[in-house]
């Protein structure tokens, strides 16, 4: 596996070209998510985390800034820049989706958090949060919040391979249906166990954020091993659109950096299985019309 001090040549021009763009990135995404408009959209700050601006409310999912992952990236102004969050949701504790800094800065803003009961003892212990602040979102039981409408149910990402006693990767994690005018949106987070039957059945949904992962340590593989599960996963959940994200994350080796070098590969198999379905990407910096 190649370590982080050696990563390939366009990696790491891709990670130098990224902490060089993101302050003036940060400041258009957080003037254009702070802006009136009648359109829902969500943007990404980082590879999979999410400020969203539906119904008018703007929330988040995983808020996360740069120089979390990459120490030797600018501070971004959080405090004032995400004055207005009106909730967040926290999906689990790995450290490319909960910057605690962006928490603990954020502590004195009357802000909402969402998050898995394994996660709240030690959020508000860690950041400083008050307990009133911070909401336990329970699986299968829908909140309202603003007018938007999230039901929270438990993540797949558990994967084989972890030294415990049944054999697999514990990670307590979330995924989120957002509602929202009239609109349905599937975050189903990170995830390892690509068997759609384990979830809720949410019926058509307008989109779906799929977050890629092929398999571990095949991210340089010609033929990831986990590419058709993953497809295959993603329609099972029937989408009309899927939005392809967990893209060039940072902090990672290179043998678990997903890219462009993966997606065409992504696109095909999806095009293969339904030719129906619009297939769309997202980076850090872009924005998705919801």
């Amino acid at each position: 596996m190649t370590c982080l001090d050696t990563r390939p040549p366009r990696v790491e021009h891709l990670r130098r070209h990224a902490i060089a763009r993101y302050p003036g990135l940060w400041k258009r995404i957080t003037a254009e998510w702070h802006a009136e408009g009648a359109e829902d959209c969500a943007w990404l700050i980082y590879s999979a985390n999410y400020l969203l601006r539906t119904h008018n409310v703007r929330w988040a999912i995983d808020p996360l800034t740069l120089r979390w992952r990459v120490p030797e990236a600018e501070p971004v102004p959080i405090v004032g820049d995400l004055a207005g969050l009106s909730f967040a949701v926290l999906t689990h504790r790995h450290a490319d989706h909960l910057d605690l800094d962006l928490v603990r800065r954020l502590r004195g803003l009357p802000i909402l958090w969402l998050v898995p009961e394994t996660l709240r003892t030690c959020l508000i212990a860690e950041t400083g949060l008050g307990r009133e602040k911070v909401l336990v979102a329970e699986p299968g039981e829908p909140l309202e919040i603003d007018g938007i409408r999230v039901t929270p149910f438990r993540g797949l990402h558990d994967e084989p391979g972890e030294r415990t006693r049944d054999g697999s990767r514990r990670v307590p994690s979330l995924g989120l249906l957002a509602e929202f005018n009239s609109k349905r949106w599937l975050f189903p987070g990170d995830t390892r166990a690509y068997a759609a039957r384990l979830l809720p059945r949410f019926g058509d949904v307008d989109g779906l954020l799929a977050h890629v992962w092929l398999g571990r340590g095949s991210a340089q593989a010609e033929d990831p091993p986990l590419r058709d599960a993953f497809c295959r996963f993603c329609l099972d959940l029937h989408p009309h659109r899927v939005v392809l994200a967990h893209l060039e994350e940072y902090g990672r080796h290179a043998a678990d950096f997903w890219g462009e070098d993966q997606l065409e590969g992504v696109r095909r198999c999806l095009r293969q299985l339904d030719q129906s379905v619009a297939i769309e990407q997202a980076k850090m910096g872009d924005r998705v019309l919801l």
